[in-house]
């Protein structure tokens, strides 16, 4: 039922009730003074027969009386021996009924639907009573409504009265106007009831039409609408659609406000390099970002269960109320190292309502993990081989190997080549050390760079001339000049140079050029020896790397030269780049910064 027939259910429900009470409050007013009056109107007449009838027999006993009854004339003898008689008065019927010596007879005129009633036997005990509206025959038989006295009347004491008055009198004019008064009021209602219907109706029918207005306008309702405007009210319903109005600004300024940091959250997560996974404790995906997938490699992350995905990733997964005491897992997916660390969620109450799963790409920690535990293998190897040998050969001058002048030359220079070579290893890894730390100074000075791989050309010439190799320079400008710590580059240029002549089987060509460019001097330094195959290229540069170990150890090279000299050129603001192919020779480039660009590119 709508709002509109409610009012007017209600406004109509009140009226009636207001006239219900009324209308019953006046009837019944109207009947309990009319009651009054004529219980006062009876009640004279009661007396009036009791004196002026009564009495006046009782006064005049012994005389020659006779009294004139509406019945007849009788004396008064004869009065006295009748059980009741009837006496006429203006409007009212009165009887006079003889309560002694004859109760016998007065009690079946009580109890044979005559016109005498309990009012009567109200009488016969000694008091008087009045009936009101009450139905009784009058003396035709006929069922009337009457207003009833009866009035005991003592003559000879107090113990009994010696007759009852009783004097009634219509009350059907009474009831006619009491209908009259009923149908006006009935009228009366039904004009009201018709009045408060018209009113409820034009009440009910503005304000039934804005709270239909605002409920549309409620139920169609979005975040950023305009405000609910209500015309021609000035009422609650107008309060109602300002305080929504108020209500949906703060929402809205409530929901930018989630929207701004809802979208700060996803791009923080988009943008973030570890991947990100919320479940729900029945592990129904809640939220994922686009670095889980890629470090899964797992598409469509939605249509997995927490379960289903740690089977797919062969994760053993406890219970979700456990996941706090799980150590993080590291996950193997295809050349990647993930590492997945587990955090619950809980409400107010401490009850766990998910989890989140964080995955963190591990490869390159791992990746330098490996290098830790193989450059300390390697530095562990490079100094056990001279303290073996020099351990062994001078326990063998120990035993007496050393009285033969030609065993102790020999063992002697052995030694102390074994002990170079960890002095060598030593101070490399020093020196490694200080780039790792920062604390390796250079003194920067500008520089010739073509005249310092000059000199440094000549001094291996005669090297490789002994070992028959060609070692040449081609230099197409004759002066460089770079900001550089001399000595340090020609570290580079030596460890490089002798590279090359080292790896170079007996006959080849080691080619030194250098090259000027817009912003850097470039030098190539190419042999036609051993090469590098492809796939060992890029591990040159790493501590302790060799591509044919035994070989290496033969030629006395550490391992740590390449390393070394590309930490100088990076400190110089240079590169140094290796290209080769197995078989067929090997090609060093080394780019210097020129002055004017060597500062801001250092």
């Amino acid at each position: 039922m709508s709002i509109r027939w409610k009012l007017v259910i209600v406004s109509v429900a009140l009226v009636f009730l207001v006239i219900l009470a009324t209308g019953t409050f006046i009837v019944y007013a109207l009947r309990a003074s009319a009651a009054d009056d004529a219980a006062r109107e009876l009640s004279v007449a009661a007396r009036h027969v009791r004196f002026n009838v009564i009495d006046d027999s009782v006064r005049a006993v012994g005389e020659d009386f006779e009294l004139e009854t509406a019945h007849g004339r009788y004396e008064f003898e004869g009065f006295f021996d009748e059980p009741f008689y009837a006496v006429s008065l203006d409007g009212m019927e009165a009887f006079i009924i003889r309560a002694r010596p004859y109760p016998h007879q007065v009690v079946p005129l009580l109890t044979q639907g005559s016109v005498f009633n309990r009012a009567v036997t109200g009488a016969l005990t000694g008091q008087s009573t009045f009936l009101a509206f009450r139905e009784y025959p009058d003396l035709h038989g006929n069922d009337a409504s009457w207003f009833m006295y009866a009035y005991p009347v003592f003559l000879r004491g107090d113990e009994a009265p010696d007759y009852v008055v009783f004097v009634r009198m219509s009350a059907e004019d009474f009831e006619m106007q009491m209908a009259v008064t009923a149908g006006i009021l009935l009228f009366g209602g039904a004009v009201a009831l018709g009045v408060a219907i018209l009113f409820g109706i034009a009440f009910s029918v503005p304000l039934t039409k804005n709270l239909l207005f605002l409920n549309q306008e409620i139920l169609e309702y979005k975040i950023g609408s305009e405000p609910i405007v209500l015309k021609g009210s000035k009422d609650e319903v107008l309060e109602l659609a300002e305080g929504f109005n108020t209500i949906s600004k703060e929402l809205s300024d409530s929901m930018d406000i989630l929207t701004n940091e809802k979208n700060k959250v996803e791009i923080v997560m988009y943008n973030m390099t570890d991947g990100v996974l919320a479940y729900s404790a029945r592990g129904v995906l809640i939220h994922s970002n686009h670095a889980c997938e890629q470090l899964l490699g797992v598409s469509n992350l939605r249509e997995y269960s927490m379960n289903e995905l740690f089977k797919l990733l062969d994760v053993e997964l406890i219970a979700v109320e456990e996941l706090d005491n799980m150590p993080d897992s590291i996950i193997r997916r295809g050349d990647k190292y993930v590492n997945a660390s587990f955090n619950t969620y809980r409400d107010d109450v401490g009850v766990v309502q998910g989890v989140v799963i964080v995955f963190q790409d591990i490869t390159k920690h791992m990746h330098l993990d490996n290098m830790r535990k193989e450059f300390v293998a390697n530095v562990s190897h490079e100094l056990r081989t001279p303290l073996t040998t020099i351990k062994s050969y001078t326990e063998t001058l120990l035993e007496g190997a050393g009285d033969d002048p030609n065993f102790r030359q020999q063992f002697l220079e052995t030694i102390n080549a074994e002990s170079d070579r960890m002095t060598d290893i030593i101070r490399d890894l020093l020196e490694l050390s200080r780039f790792d730390d920062n604390r390796l100074e250079f003194n920067l000075e500008p520089d010739d760079l073509v005249a310092l791989v000059t000199a440094n050309v000549q001094n291996h010439k005669i090297t490789a001339e002994k070992q028959q190799k060609e070692l040449t320079l081609i230099s197409e400008i004759r002066r460089a000049d770079v900001l550089m710590d001399t000595s340090r580059i020609n570290q580079v240029i030596n460890n490089i140079i002798s590279n090359s002549i080292r790896y170079s089987h007996e006959g080849a060509k080691i080619q030194v050029l250098i090259q000027d460019r817009a912003k850097f001097y470039i030098i190539y330094i190419q042999d036609d020896g051993i090469g590098i195959p492809k796939e060992e290229l890029r591990n040159i540069f790493e501590r302790f790397y060799r591509v044919d170990k035994n070989r290496s150890r033969e030629l006395g090279g550490t391992g740590l030269g390449l390393s070394i000299a590309k930490e100088i050129m990076e400190a110089h603001g240079g590169r140094i780049h290796a290209t080769s192919e197995l078989g067929v020779g090997t090609t060093m480039t080394l780019r210097f910064p020129k002055m004017e660009d060597g500062l801001d590119e250092r």
